[in-house]
């Protein structure tokens, strides 16, 4: 016990991560960054240090943890409503989790709700919760496309408390690591081990994402991964067809390029719309999944289902579709990609 102290007086009371070892390191940007938004894309590792159950589709419990979390480490005016405080245009917290649109912004008056700069991944549902014994690994991944390099020290510290403070039923866990990119991209941004968080993060523009393809396409299948809800004038979709699906695309596109490039973006929505009434839905299976949360906030427990499963579509010519739906792969379709829902793979044949 004499060792100890001296070892706890240089842990974070929190987090435990050494703070006279925790460095910020930043490299250069990455050349041909063509000025739209960009994309980042996490993996946070974890080991489970106690036993614990999850809900079937744990994206709404990890999100709502997290969030909480987040917003008891950086809240300084401990105001109940983010709209009142001064600092809700500088605030880690607003910023990712309910940010706003300032007076000057030139589409404050079209968004209604500034859209989070993040959706979260998680496993599809499963048949029944999910069981957790210590030692098992829990993951799960995150999309940012604003301010990522800003937010991340943040956004581990937050993910480290709330695995440590636990979540679900009884699960608790210590982040081991933080992986950005994938494939020949990937690098690690932050090892428990080495107590080093590094901010220069591998990226894709949207640019990239929404490159046209010049190969004609007649037939696209879309799997749904995980709950996908898409609401159109106050009607949930199910079945989704291919024109709600591009509606749904359309609509959130259009809202981040709005909110975080402050333009329109760079597709056509109108002609897309009207063309993907024409695409037929030829195979495949959807079954609409009910799932609840329970909202801290309105204290009683909300509906966030959604449509699970895969279709084909056919039409004459696909390919001017894909730039937008393989930029719904990123940031995810319809609502509550924050929570993991709308979760969609687009395969082109």
């Amino acid at each position: 016990m004499a060792d100890a102290t001296p070892m706890l007086a240089r842990l974070h009371p929190y987090t435990h991560t050494r703070l006279h070892t925790c460095t910020l390191t930043r490299l250069h940007a990455k050349k041909g960054d063509d000025g739209m938004l960009r994309f980042v894309r996490l993996r946070f590792e974890a080991e489970v240090t106690n036993d614990g159950t999850l809900p079937r589709f744990f994206g709404p419990t990890l999100r709502g943890a997290l969030g909480l979390n987040f917003r008891k480490m950086v809240c300084v005016t401990h105001l109940d409503d983010c709209s009142q405080c001064i600092l809700r245009f500088q605030c880690p917290y607003t910023r990712f989790f309910e940010p706003f649109a300032p007076a000057d912004h030139p589409f404050a008056k079209r968004l209604v709700q500034m859209p989070r700069p993040f959706s979260l991944q998680v496993p599809p549902p499963s048949n029944s919760p999910v069981t957790f014994k210590v030692g098992d690994a829990f993951s799960f991944g995150m999309t940012i496309w604003h301010q990522a390099e800003n937010l991340l020290p943040y956004l581990i510290v937050a993910v480290q408390r709330t695995l440590a403070n636990g979540i679900g039923k009884g699960l608790k866990a210590s982040l081991v690591r933080v992986v950005a990119g994938s494939g020949e991209d990937e690098m690690e941004v932050f090892s428990a081990r080495e107590g080093i968080i590094v901010t220069s993060l591998p990226s894709v523009s949207a640019g990239e994402i929404l490159a046209s393809t010049k190969e004609k396409v007649s037939r696209l299948i879309v799997r749904f991964v995980t709950p996908t809800r898409i609401d159109l004038s106050g009607k949930l979709q199910n079945p989704v067809t291919f024109s709600a699906l591009v509606k749904g695309a359309n609509e959130r596109g259009r809202a981040l390029f709005w909110a975080y490039e402050r333009t329109e973006p760079p597709w056509d929505g109108k002609v897309l719309v009207e063309n993907a009434r024409k695409v037929e839905m030829t195979d495949g299976e959807q079954v609409w999944l009910d799932l609840q949360r329970f909202s801290r906030r309105q204290q009683e427990r909300l509906k966030v289902g959604g449509v699970i499963g895969w279709t084909e579509f056919e039409g004459e010519d696909l390919s001017p579709f894909l730039p937008l739906l393989k930029l719904m792969e990123w940031v995810h379709v319809g609502k509550l990609g924050t929570m993991g829902l709308g979760q969609i793979v687009v395969e082109a044949s």
